[in-house]
């Protein structure tokens, strides 16, 4: 069996004539007749009925029909990469980023991109994580980073980084930023926090359960400028990412402190479907989004490499849920 043979197979039943197909083919009749006994005598089984109405295909002949079209498209998106390949990468990309993620890389990420990848048009899609994963699952966006959500099937997940989550309070007199607290110490304040099923408040949830303590969450908001006004107006603290809060922890209007014992911290993954391979122009932001990482790992301890990429993965796969039920958001 090979690819000429198929493509005839098919063109014969689109034609529903062997005259038809031969003439659209520009190939002599004999010859496309031929091919298809070739066919049939190599499998052993008949493929083509001939009737007054034209020619249809016996069920084994829907079989391959079914199989043929399936296999002449993808020989098509093959050559289809190779050319691609062989050009300069170009296209249009749907990047699906959390709202932080945007915040550090959106901005930087198109500047580079104008000027290394200037075949390419990135459109940035700002979302939750739980959103973004189910957009890369419908194709609706190429990749996309996101945050500890859940395993699904047609999906690729590579780790990233690790992030650590910190514990951010307001700047009263007499208290210092930086440094470190204990799980059990952030346990005994007045938190705002987002409501489930965020990744974040799974993940202190988790943490707390592993402390054996209580958490005290007085407020639950989703929105991260108002969970920094709360905690500017002195009406809880919080955890968060140190990004989230950079301006106000750096101007001094807030304090952070890495959280420890236990370490709480969040895997970054780079999402994409497993139904195709990368495209040139996909892998070449890829490794524009990695390198744009590993600057932001190696200027800030607020990054890490993942030591144990496989025990990342499996934690995702624990968290396996349907698409659109109890997705962690992030």
């Amino acid at each position: 069996m090979n690819l000429k043979q198929l493509h005839y197979f098919v063109a014969i039943l689109d034609a529903r004539s062997f005259t038809r197909a031969a003439e659209h083919l520009g190939v002599a009749q004999p010859a496309l007749g031929q091919q298809i006994r070739k066919l049939e005598d190599e499998h052993g089984v008949r493929l083509l009925r001939r009737h007054s109405r034209g020619v249809e295909p016996t069920e084994a002949g829907t079989l391959l029909l079914d199989h043929a079209r399936r296999i002449i498209k993808q020989a098509e998106e093959a050559a289809a990469a190779l050319r691609d390949f062989s050009a300069l990468p170009r296209g249009r990309l749907n990047l699906g980023l959390t709202t932080m993620m945007s915040g550090m890389l959106a901005g930087p990420l198109i500047r580079r991109a104008a000027q290394e990848l200037p075949g390419v048009q990135v459109c940035i899609v700002e979302e939750m994580s739980s959103v973004l994963m189910e957009w890369v699952a419908e194709e609706r966006l190429q990749i996309a980073l996101a945050f500890n959500v859940a395993s699904a099937p047609g999906l690729r997940w590579e780790p990233v980084l690790q992030e650590s989550l910190y514990f951010v309070e307001s700047a009263e007199q007499g208290k210092a930023s930086g440094g470190t607290i204990t799980f059990a110490e952030v346990a005994t304040h007045p938190l705002v926090v987002p409501a489930s099923p965020h990744s974040i408040r799974a993940l202190i949830e988790e943490k707390s359960i592993e402390a054996n303590v209580s958490l005290n969450i007085v407020y639950e908001v989703h929105a991260v400028s108002t969970v920094r006004d709360l905690v500017s107006q002195h009406m809880a603290a919080t955890v968060m990412p140190y990004g989230a809060a950079r301006q106000e922890i750096e101007a001094g209007k807030l304090i952070a402190k890495r959280i420890v014992d236990p370490d709480v911290k969040r895997d970054l993954f780079f999402i994409h479907t497993e139904r195709r391979s990368l495209s040139k122009a996909e892998l070449a932001l890829k490794a524009m989004l990695l390198d744009m990482l590993d600057g932001e790992m190696r200027r800030s301890d607020e990054w890490a490499p993942i030591s144990d990429r496989q025990a990342s993965i499996a934690a995702l796969q624990r968290r396996s849920t349907p698409l659109g039920r109890g997705w962690f958001a992030v």
